[in-house]
Formats: C-alpha cells, structure tokens, sequence
C-alpha cells in the first residue's frame, strides 16, 4: 500500500457516495460527468437541501415539545454546516484534483513502505473512529425514535417542520422514516468529506517525517562514502542530495497554501459546529429532568463525535507544525562541515535551516490556526458559553 493506492482508493469511496471525482487521473475512477451520474447527484442533493430547509423551518416556526425543539435546533445547524463542508469541496474540484496529485508526487521517492504501511493504520483507525461515533449517535437516535413510537408516540429521528408534530398519518409516518433513510445516507457524504480532509492532514504530516529521515540519511549515506580519496565524491554526493532536500522542503510549505484553499472551510466550519451545536445538546441534557438513558445517550454520543473529528483536525494539524519543527536538525546535521567544500555548503545549510526554523502553523482562512492550543480554546468555550446559557435557565 502507497500513497498513490491509499488516495485512489478514497477518491473511489467518495464518487460512490455522490460529491463526484476528485481524482486526478480522468477517467479511471469514474464519469462525474455522464448524464446519468448528474442526475442521481442533483437527486441526492436536492433531497439534502430540501430536509436541510425543514429542519431550520421547524427550529423557527413549529411549536414543538422542549426534547423536539432543541433536537431541531441542533439538527438544523449541523446538517447546514455539513452542507456548506460537502459544496466548499465539491466547488474547488480542480484544486481538490491538484492537491490530490501533489500528495501523491512529493516525496514518493523516498516513502519506505514501513512508515506508510505505519500512517496507513493511522488513517484506518482515524477514519473507523469516527465512522462508528458517527453511526453510533444515529444509531441511538434511530432507537429512541423507536422507543417513542412504541410508547405511544410517533417515531421521529430528526426534527422537521413536515410533518407537524400531531399528525401520525400513514403518509406523515412513512415521511419519517424517509427522512431517517436519509439522513444515514447523509452522514455517508460527510463522512467521506471529512475523511478526505482527514487523511490529507495525516498523510502531510508523514510527508514532513519522510522527509526528516531522508536529511538524517544523508549523513549516514556521506560517513559511508568518506572514504580515503573519495572525499569530493561524498561531498557532491552530499551536495546534490541537500539541494534535493530543499527543493522537496520548498514543495512541501507551498502544500499548506494548497490544504487551506481546498479544506480551510470545512474545518474552520466544523469549530463552528461543534461549539454551537454542543451548547445546544448539553443545554437539552442540563435543563431536563425526565431524559430517559436512550436519549441521554443519543446527545452525548452526539457531542462526542463532533469534538472527536475537530481532535482529529486540529490535533493532526498541530502534528504538522511538531514534525516541521524538526526538519532545522536534520538539515544542520547533515554532515556538510567535514565536507573538503563545507564552507559552500554552510551558506546554504544556513539558508535551508533558517527555512525550517520558521513555524509552519497550518490555519483556516489565514487566520485560524489549527492547533492543540486552538482545541483546548474551543472546549473552554463551548463550557464557558454553556455555563452562561445554564445559569440564565436556573
């Protein structure tokens, strides 16, 4: 498994699921722009807006029970935050294309199959993770719907202005239930959105390890070479493949202008989501005094698989800034002062590490820097807000 597979593979899982293709070799992945590809798309779309558009009606307009209400919230902003994460992508297909091509091409001399055999697993975990806190959190509300239904309620899993909320006709009940069929189908889109932002975090990420173990290479490839009268044939040696490194260090920096283009909305859209709507959601668990385990779990399963995926973001980006931090050693180790030609190395060692001494932080919009710091700002946020909302409802 390369990168090449890895990304191909993904881009595979995303055409099925309905945001086209990403991939930049036309043709192999699939016909995003056959007749009929656009017509199931603009299907699938149109029904994410049109539920989308009953869910805000229904957080305005309807007068519903407070569980219902506040459900109706929280479901009206996220599923507008994951349309806006699903059409910023689908917009930038060709910067999305670029990218793609890029993250393959950078470095992929020099990918020892361990390590991407190592970031590989990484991704499988990340990506299961938060593919089971996702469905898990459907899943309890899927149940408590159910239990609704067989208490003598209707069953509902999302909030939506129709049906309104006395009317458990046979057309009103189906409705629901197509609403929930959807919405499965929804959280497959996002979910294969956020995965793509994911894995180019993570894989970025291990560009910069690949690369810090190709510079440290180079001292062991000269020790090996400097050798009684092959003194200039290390040093070139050592010369060409620094110049190497610079230039794959260089490609490497321009790649961060690349990820904020591409996916700066959807992560900076999820810091969003996931403040406002976990205010919402630990509001409805603080203020009630009848919640029952199956909706208890349902709002914290919730909560958990926004913060999850803002972790995975902002913690994966913060990696990035780590692993590039560590790139100025490598460089100034590289063994150019026992080179007979140190003194033309040195001047372009110093540039080289005055290059990787310069914080590469990953942002959103150029202005919010995805980091560890950024995610512990946002958790004591979102309490703070939620504390202040909490005691106004006291």
């Amino acid at each position: 498994m390369n990168n090449y597979k890895i990304l191909k593979n993904l881009c595979r899982k995303i055409y099925l699921v309905g945001p086209g293709d990403f991939w930049f070799e036309e043709g192999v992945i699939g016909n995003d722009g056959s007749f009929k590809y656009k017509f199931l798309c603009v299907i699938l779309f149109f029904s994410y807006l049109f539920m989308t558009a009953l869910e805000i009606f229904a957080a305005i307009l309807s007068e519903l029970p407070k569980d219902e209400k506040s459900d109706s919230v929280s479901f009206a902003l996220s599923h507008t935050i994951v349309m806006i994460k699903i059409f910023s992508v689908m917009a930038n297909r060709k910067q999305v294309k670029e990218l793609t091509r890029k993250m393959v091409e950078v470095c992929k001399d020099y990918e020892e199959e361990e390590r991407v055999a190592e970031h590989y697993r990484i991704i499988k975990i990340n990506v299961g993770a938060y593919f089971i806190s996702v469905y898990g959190s459907a899943a309890c509300f899927i149940f408590e719907g159910i239990r609704k239904m067989l208490t003598g309620s209707h069953f509902i899993t999302i909030v939506t202005y129709w049906p309104f909320y006395e009317d458990n006709s046979i057309i009103a009940v189906s409705f629901r239930f197509f609403t929930t069929f959807l919405l499965c189908v929804m959280m497959a889109t996002m979910i294969s959105i956020d995965s793509f932002a994911m894995v180019t975090l993570i894989m970025y990420k291990y560009k910069f390890v690949t690369l810090r173990y190709y510079l440290e290479g180079l001292r062991t490839k000269f020790d090996r070479n400097n050798t009684p009268g092959k003194e200039m044939y290390a040093a070139k040696q050592l010369h060409s493949g620094l110049i190497e490194g610079i230039v794959m260090h260089g490609n490497l920096i321009r790649l961060s202008k690349d990820i904020d283009q591409t996916f700066g909305t959807v992560v900076a859209v999820q810091v969003c989501q996931s403040s406002g709507s976990a205010v919402s959601l630990l509001l409805q668990i603080a203020l009630s005094n009848d919640l029952t385990f199956g909706a208890g779990m349902k709002i914290i399963l919730f909560v958990v698989a926004l913060f999850f995926l803002l972790a995975l973001f902002l913690c994966n980006a913060g990696e990035i800034t780590y692993q590039a931090s560590l790139l100025s050693n490598s460089i100034f180790y590289c063994g150019w002062h026992l080179c007979p030609m140190g003194r033309d190395l040195r001047r372009l060692v110093l540039l080289a590490c005055a290059s990787a001494q310069r914080p590469l932080v990953m942002k959103a919009f150029k202005m919010l820097e995805l980091t560890y710091g950024t995610f512990i700002q946002v958790l004591r946020g979102t309490y703070s807000v939620f504390a202040l909302f909490y005691a106004q409802n006291e």
